[in-house]
């Protein structure tokens, strides 16, 4: 870990931290398994892959081809995912408190620059972030670390001055990779025992917490 500086920079995870697009997950997911004549499954087991690649996911569900699965998937997905998600409670408070005190914010995120344009603009949210980073802007998603270090390139931030927040290990286990300190928060999305064995910096139950433990952490 690099000499740490005062934290100026934050980059979110998406889902599960700031949004629950589960709804528009789900319903993807179950529509690409229909049209290959596959088993839908049931919510709470597609919630518990959110925040992993389609690669990672679809295997478990089926052995049908992974390239016609997310080609439906990302089909469904343009026409619902943004207009099913709603965001978590206090985040859209959060986000403006943490703007105003001088933090450049950034996503990075498995989901495409589609999706994360919309979602932000459809909760009023792009201008408070200086960057964002999909899963098509990088050559591997978490828990690679590419997308945090994309993000902070794009910022023209460091390990040193930046922590990261996601509610899942992969988020955990990408910002130990850069390395950078990251804070995990308790995801809506079930199990969080994975996340919490990989030893996070900081554990929040939410991401209201994070302006009570980024005074503290600068006091």
């Amino acid at each position: 870990m690099p000499v740490l500086r005062p934290i100026r920079h934050l980059i979110f995870d998406l889902d599960g931290t700031l949004i629950d697009s589960s709804r528009g997950v789900v319903d993807a997911v179950n529509y690409s398994l229909r049209l290959m004549n596959q088993p839908e499954q049931p919510a709470g087991r597609i919630r518990a892959f959110i925040g992993y690649p389609l690669e990672v996911m679809y295997p478990e569900f089926t052995d049908a081809p992974l390239a016609e699965l997310r080609h439906h998937f990302q089909i469904r997905a343009r026409e619902t995912m943004v207009s099913s998600t709603v965001a978590l409670p206090d985040v859209d408070r959060t986000l403006t408190t943490l703007k105003d005190a001088g933090y450049r914010l950034a996503v990075a995120t498995t989901k495409i620059q589609r999706h994360v344009g919309g979602i932000l603009d459809r909760f009023g949210w792009s201008s408070l972030f200086d960057v964002t980073v999909g899963a098509d802007d990088v050559e591997q998603v978490k828990p690679s670390p590419d997308a945090f270090i994309l993000a902070m390139y794009r910022m023209g931030a460091s390990p040193s001055d930046s922590i990261a927040i996601g509610d899942t290990i992969n988020d955990i286990a990408a910002a130990q990779a850069v390395p950078m300190r990251v804070v995990a928060v308790t995801s809506p999305y079930g199990d969080n025992s994975e996340m919490l064995a990989r030893n996070p910096d900081h554990h929040l139950e939410s991401v209201a917490e994070l302006p009570a433990l980024l005074n503290k952490l600068s006091s």
